[in-house]
């Protein structure tokens, strides 16, 4: 498969190249960009073709580039809230045994043993799961 990708990267970047050098002369011709903005009215310097396309892929780059931080970061911040409930909610079980155990005993019973599972737990951990999977495949 890394071989099919860097194949499929080398034959783009050449075709990319083939179209710059067969219209070198639509790339190198300066034009000259008019912004009014009613205080400031200089003159844009002439810049070719090829650096206006160059400059808005660029723009284009950093967008998307601040749009995928900022999804990342997201998920940082789930991932936080994540840890963070199941750790509460490994307590509150732990919890929630201990005060059974104790009314048990106050009962006069035999000591009831300590849950191994609930439905609740096996829902969340399939949740959990099911988010790294999501991450995992958005990496």
């Amino acid at each position: 498969m890394k071989k099919l990708k860097y194949a499929f990267w080398l034959i783009l970047t050449a075709f990319i190249a083939v179209v710059i050098w067969q219209n070198w002369d639509y790339f190198t011709t300066p034009h000259v960009l008019k912004l009014n903005l009613f205080i400031y009215n200089e003159p844009i310097p002439p810049l070719t073709n090829g650096a206006i396309i160059a400059i808005c892929v660029g723009i284009g780059v950093m967008f998307m580039m601040l749009f995928y931080f900022a999804s990342r970061y997201e998920n940082y911040r789930a991932n936080k809230t994540i840890k963070a409930l199941r750790l509460a909610m490994e307590e509150s079980q732990k919890s929630i045994s201990h005060l059974q155990q104790e009314v048990e005993l106050l009962k006069g019973g035999s000591p009831v043993p300590p849950a191994e599972s609930s439905e609740s737990e096996e829902k969340v951990e399939g949740l959990v799961s099911e988010n790294e999977s999501t991450q995992e495949t958005q990496s």
